[in-house]
């Protein structure tokens, strides 16, 4: 129990911190003076398709807060949280209409596809896995780039040190988990 609401707090951590730092990429983006011409559902689908791995780490952290507490409102409740970020996040950006209702509503249908088809459950695990080693690559760059100068701001620099941090927990969590589940089996 104590090691699923640690992976839980680990997921929700890195998911919430690599959303701050998407939609920082995103707003940053958003400066540039030349926009390429796109229509609104390849918009929407673009926008989709990069915010799914956040909501799909996102959702397999409520789940375990869900499965540890034993109620299911508690990750139904996390997953309206995570929806109401994704909402707030895309209202400041410059999306078509189409994004700023659809994206959120289809990224966080994603993200419970895991929890709703248990045999695809899998990717819960995948997915914090992969957050694990770009936790790994992220803190090796940005230890290097404290060693040799520093971030641009000191709450970029907080964002990314704890996305790198959580994410690499994650990961380590999540081999626990897969090797405990393993040995129960064998």
């Amino acid at each position: 129990m104590v090691l699923r609401i640690l992976r839980g707090i680990s997921r929700v951590t890195a998911a919430v911190t690599g959303l701050m730092l998407a939609y920082d990429f995103i707003c940053t983006m958003e400066g540039i003076t030349i926009r390429l011409p796109m229509s609104p559902l390849h918009e929407l689908l673009i926008t989709t398709l990069w915010m799914l791995p956040w909501m799909v780490l996102f959702c397999s952290g409520v789940e375990d807060f869900g499965t540890a507490t034993q109620q299911m409102p508690v990750f139904w409740v996390g997953v309206i949280v995570g929806l109401a970020f994704l909402y707030h996040f895309q209202r400041y950006a410059s999306s078509s209409v189409l994004t700023k209702v659809a994206m959120p509503l289809l990224a966080t249908a994603g993200g419970l596809l895991p929890h709703i088809i248990r045999r695809v459950n899998i990717i819960f695990t995948i997915s914090s896995l992969v957050a694990g080693i770009a936790g790994l690559v992220i803190l090796y760059l940005a230890l290097t780039t404290l060693l040799t100068s520093s971030f641009a701001t000191k709450g970029l620099g907080i964002v990314v040190i704890t996305f790198a941090m959580a994410s690499l927990v994650t990961g380590v969590l999540s081999v626990a988990s897969l090797r405990r589940y393993h040995t129960e089996i064998a």
